[in-house]
């Protein structure tokens, strides 16, 4: 049997073949140090012994998404304490990862219970619900269009990139004109605004905890300037004083549905006997 032979210096497809990394990547890890390949006479990069070592090592490293730039300082003095701690280091961003994956699997979780309570939940009744404080962040501007407002839910969303979770997870709502709800007109709002979770993001104004009178419907906003109306006298049969203006909270919309009949949507009324 024949033993192989191996060449001293590879070209960068040879490389790419045997290791199976794309030559985008390897003249990528030349110009980060990590590798620095010869160059022969005619200009073509040829990779040596030692190059094939560290790309080795390199593509081990990599397999556990350590970053590049680790791996270049780790080439710098890299001794067996050095490697030992690299690995530790690693293992902690993994654990990391971890655990953000397992609160977006609760949050999913809620969402999804969440989304199968509204199924069966009870509207065109009004209640008194006891709520807790809400931190929101908001955009304000006249909405009279469902696209506005998916637009500015959009706007909203990207001003608080690396924030906020998807936008699918979000509570969201929008702030109700009371002119024109007062005029007879429906589905026009003041603002967009999604309630916060996270308490370490700067919020811009605050729902206060207290009592509200709420009332939730299905089908098309259209019917929120009636809804509204029928609110405010069932407040003022029952002695409620209303203390700000009123919003909708958007249980089910199109992020969820195309079908319209299946919107989920409360109107809320801070109130105090």
């Amino acid at each position: 049997m024949k033993s192989a032979r191996h060449k001293r210096r590879y070209t960068i497809g040879e490389v790419s073949e045997l290791f199976g990394i794309g030559t985008d990547s390897l003249r990528y890890y030349e110009r980060l140090g990590v590798l620095t390949p010869k160059r022969a006479s005619n200009g073509y990069r040829l990779f040596d012994l030692e190059d094939m070592y560290k790309l080795s090592l390199i593509k081990g490293l990599r397999s556990l998404d350590v970053p590049l730039a680790d791996i270049k300082e780790h080439f710098r003095e890299r001794d067996l304490q050095k490697t030992v701690d690299l690995l530790n280091d690693e293992a902690r961003r993994i654990q990391l990862r971890i655990d953000e994956l397992e609160q977006t699997r609760r949050d999913l979780l809620e969402r999804a219970a969440k989304l199968q309570a509204a199924k069966g939940a009870a509207v065109g009744e009004p209640t008194v619900e006891q709520r807790e404080e809400r931190r929101c962040v908001e955009l304000a501007a006249r909405i009279e269009l469902d696209a506005e407002m998916d637009l500015l839910m959009q706007r909203l969303h990207r001003s608080h990139e690396g924030e906020l979770p998807d936008l699918g997870m979000l509570e969201v709502g929008g702030a109700l004109n009371v002119e024109s709800l007062a005029a007879g007109h429906a589905n026009v709002y003041d603002a967009v605004f999604f309630v916060l979770r996270n308490p370490a993001v700067p919020c811009d104004f605050v729902l206060p905890a207290g009592y509200y009178l709420t009332l939730r419907y299905r089908g098309p906003y259209e019917q929120n300037g009636k809804l509204y109306r029928s609110m405010v006298e069932y407040a003022q049969g029952k002695g409620l004083a209303i203390h700000d203006k009123p919003f909708e909270i958007f249980e089910v919309d199109n992020r969820t549905t195309d079908d319209e009949r299946e919107f989920l949507t409360r109107i809320e009324l801070h109130v105090r006997p």
